[in-house]
C-alpha cells in the first residue's frame, strides 16, 4: 500500500467515530414517563420493554432505554392558588400539601410558588421540608387569579431542578382573571415542557370528587371561559394539539392542522375577583398534554378535614413511584422544527398507558 493510500485509510478510520458522534448528537434520545394501570385502576409494576409498543407519527420505534422509576427522586414545583376565593380553604390546603411534601422521596427537590394577582416564589428549590413547611404557614390570601402566568413561570422554573424527573402540582379553585399569559401560551408551554402536570381543581359547594370530569361551561360575560367550541360548551378531552393564538396563522411544518379551540384572551376571562368557580376543561387540558392527571374536589372538602385532597395527594405521591421511563432514538434529526406524535400502548389490552402525546423538535 502506498503512503498516500495509508494516510487516506487512517483518515477514514479517524472520521468514522466523529461522524457517529455527530449522528448521536443530531438524533438524541426521546424520553417519556409512562404510567400503566389495569382495569381496576391499580398500578402495573412488573412490565418489561417487550410488554409495550411505542410509535412515533404512526411508525413503531425500538425501545432503547427502559426502567422503572419507583425509587427515583423528583424535582417538583408546588403551585398554590392564594386568591381571595381560597380564604376558607387555604388552611386545609396548606396542611394537606405539608403532609404531601413529607410523604414523597426524601431527596425530592421542591419549590413552592403561590399566585393571586401575580405569581410569587415563596420558597426556592430545597429538600429541607421544614423550610417548605414554614413557607406554607406564611401564605396569605387575597386578590385575583393569575393561573396562566403562574403555570408558565413554574414551567420555566422547574427546568432548573437538579433531578431528571420533573413534575408540577397545581392547586386552584378559580378561573384565570389577571394573567398576561393566554391559555394558548400556557398550553404550548406545557406541551413543550415534556414534564408531568398534576392539577387539583376545587369546585364550588355542592360539587363531587371526580377524576378528569369537567364542570358545565356556560361561558362568562365575554363568552370565553376556557378552551371551548360553539356556545361555550367544553369540547371533549383529551384535546388534540390546540393551536397557539386561537386559530391564527399556522406555521408550516410546526403546528398540526387541528381545529383551534376558542379560549380566554389576554387579561383573563371576565370572572369576578373572589368568585368561587373552577373550569376543569382548562385543568384537564394541561394535565392531558403532559401525561399527568386532573381531579375535581368537591365544594364540601373542608368539612371532612381535608380527607379528599389528602387522598388525591397520596395518589400523586404513589403514582410518581410507580412509573416507567421509556427512551427511543427517533429516525430523524431531533432539531427538525416539527411536532411529532407519540403513542405508547400495552400489548395486553387490559392495561391503560398514560404518557405525553407529543414533542417538538427544537
Amino acid at each position: 500500500m502506498s503512503r498516500i493510500g495509508l494516510v487516506l485509510l487512517i483518515a477514514v478510520f479517524l472520521a468514522v467515530p466523529i461522524i457517529a458522534a455527530q449522528l448521536k448528537v443530531d438524533v438524541a434520545l426521546i424520553n417519556v414517563v409512562a404510567t400503566v394501570t389495569d382495569e381496576t385502576g391499580h398500578y402495573v409494576s412488573d412490565l418489561t420493554e417487550n410488554d409495550l409498543i411505542v410509535e412515533e407519527d404512526g411508525k413503531r420505534q425500538t425501545i432503547s432505554h427502559f426502567s422503572q422509576s419507583n425509587d427515583l427522586p423528583v424535582s417538583m414545583g408546588v403551585v398554590l392558588d392564594t386568591s381571595g376565593s381560597m380564604e376558607r380553604k387555604i388552611g386545609t390546603a396548606t396542611t394537606a400539601v405539608e403532609r404531601f411534601i413529607r410523604t414523597v422521596h426524601r431527596d425530592d427537590d421542591i419549590f413552592l410558588m403561590t399566585f393571586s394577582n401575580r405569581p410569587d416564589l415563596a420558597q426556592d428549590f430545597t429538600d429541607d421540608r421544614e423550610k417548605l413547611a414554614r413557607a406554607l404557614r406564611r401564605v396569605t390570601v387575597g386578590g385575583g387569579t393569575a393561573l396562566y402566568d403562574a403555570l408558565e413561570l413554574s414551567l420555566r422554573k422547574i427546568k432548573k431542578g437538579i433531578q431528571d424527573k420533573k413534575a408540577i402540582l397545581l392547586l386552584t379553585d378559580g378561573e384565570d382573571t389577571t394573567s398576561e399569559t393566554t391559555f394558548e401560551e400556557a398550553q404550548t408551554a406545557v406541551r413543550e415542557s415534556e414534564l408531568l402536570v398534576y392539577c387539583l381543581g376545587i369546585s364550588p359547594s355542592g360539587g363531587t370528587l371526580t377524576e378528569r370530569s369537567p364542570l358545565p361551561n356556560p361561558g362568562g360575560p365575554n363568552g370565553r371561559r376556557g378552551p371551548t367550541t360553539g356556545g361555550g360548551i367544553g369540547f371533549p378531552f383529551p384535546i388534540p394539539f390546540p393551536i397557539p393564538g386561537g386559530g391564527g396563522p399556522r406555521i408550516p411544518g410546526r403546528w398540526p392542522a387541528f381545529p383551534a379551540p376558542q379560549s380566554p384572551r389576554r387579561g383573563g376571562t371576565g370572572v369576578q375577583v373572589g368568585q368561587d368557580t373552577v373550569d376543569m376543561t382548562v385543568l384537564n387540558a394541561f394535565a392531558d398534554a403532559s401525561g399527568g392527571k386532573a381531579w375535581l374536589l368537591s365544594g364540601s372538602w373542608t368539612e371532612n378535614r381535608g380527607s379528599e385532597i389528602q387522598r388525591v395527594l397520596d395518589e400523586i405521591a404513589a403514582e410518581l413511584r410507580n412509573q416507567y421511563s421509556i427512551g427511543y432514538y427517533p429516525p430523524h434529526d431531533l432539531k427538525d422544527g416539527k411536532w411529532h406524535r407519540i403513542e405508547i400502548r400495552a400489548k395486553d389490552r387490559r392495561y391503560h398507558v398514560r404518557a405525553r402525546k407529543e414533542y417538538f423538535g427544537k
